[in-house]
């Protein structure tokens, strides 16, 4: 067991094995290298991405095939080998959410998924190029 100081959290006590890291951190985030995932709640899309590193760094985040069921990301192999896999499929990936004061304003950045490797606890976040999707991608489209 590891100790986390977190701000919005407190201090946490997690098993040490349930950390990952994500190579070269997140984008403005660099000094975050080690994370933890955690429920937001059972039922819920979303999760906690927390930063082992820095105490104030954490991300709500999602899988964006619950919502966007067609997204699709393009890795080439070099990237892939760079999480100890070959295939896509070994990988789980997730998004950055951004949170506004009306939950149907939240958004995405499908453009710069987390990608990682479960087994190999290894990640990296990756920019899509030629992507239609965007940083601030809407997740609820507006109804007409």
């Amino acid at each position: 067991m590891v100790q986390i100081k977190t701000t919005r959290f407190g201090d946490m006590e997690i098993d040490e094995d349930r950390g990952f890291r994500i190579v070269g951190g997140l984008l403005g985030f660099p000094n975050s290298t080690r994370f933890i995932l955690f429920e937001h709640d059972e039922e819920s899309p979303f999760k906690w991405l927390q930063s082992m590193d820095e105490a104030h760094v954490a991300f709500v985040v999602t899988q964006p095939l619950v919502f966007f069921p067609d997204y699709r990301v393009h890795i080439r192999k070099e990237e892939l080998s760079q999480l100890g896999t070959e295939d896509i499929n070994d990988a789980e990936i997730m998004v950055i959410c951004s949170l506004h004061s009306q939950i149907h304003e939240m958004t995405a950045n499908l453009q710069g998924p987390i990608v990682v490797n479960v087994a190999k606890r290894v990640g990296r976040q990756m920019v899509l190029k030629d992507s239609t999707w965007k940083t601030k991608h809407p997740l609820f489209p507006k109804s007409a």
